[in-house]
């Protein structure tokens, strides 16, 4: 898990892709204060910091990286607009996949039928998945959050 603040400017730009509240830009470029360049690939986003993203600015931008993703979770702009919102889309995909296996796991135990033990075992992995997710998540709104400008 890495978390980093990002102090400059991001260029406007659309995302690629936008459903559920979620979005995802295929590339970000960034602008220090200092003039230096950076460039981001495949970053999401979530609620209203998809908004301020997409129309870009100069301000504080929280990433954060882990579990194959990288994000911007907050925003902090010049002009004192903010906003936090975590893109955690793949929480909620891990939760569903608990649940199926837990749902398996419970239709074997009752039918007697060992077919619910490998189901089993991968929601016992998406468990520990989901509990990595949520650090990830937890550690960014606590940056966030600690970063009064």
């Amino acid at each position: 898990m890495a978390l980093e603040i990002l102090d400059g400017t991001i260029d406007a730009t659309a995302p690629v892709s936008a459903r559920g509240g979620f979005a995802i830009f295929n590339t970000l470029r960034f602008r220090d204060r200092s003039g230096v360049e950076r460039s981001f690939k495949t970053v999401c986003t979530g609620g209203e910091v998809t908004d301020l993203v997409r129309k870009g600015g100069t301000g504080r931008f929280y990433l954060s990286s882990g579990g194959g993703q990288t994000g911007i979770h907050g925003v902090r702009l010049d002009n004192g607009t903010q906003a936090y919102a975590h893109y955690n889309n793949m929480e909620i995909i891990v939760l569903i996949g608990i649940a199926a296996g837990l749902g398996t796991a419970v239709i074997g135990v009752t039918s007697g039928e060992w077919i619910w033990a490998l189901p089993s075992l991968i929601g016992v992995l998406l468990a520990g998945a989901y509990y990595f997710l949520r650090s990830v998540r937890l550690a960014g709104k606590q940056q966030y959050e600690n970063d009064k400008k």
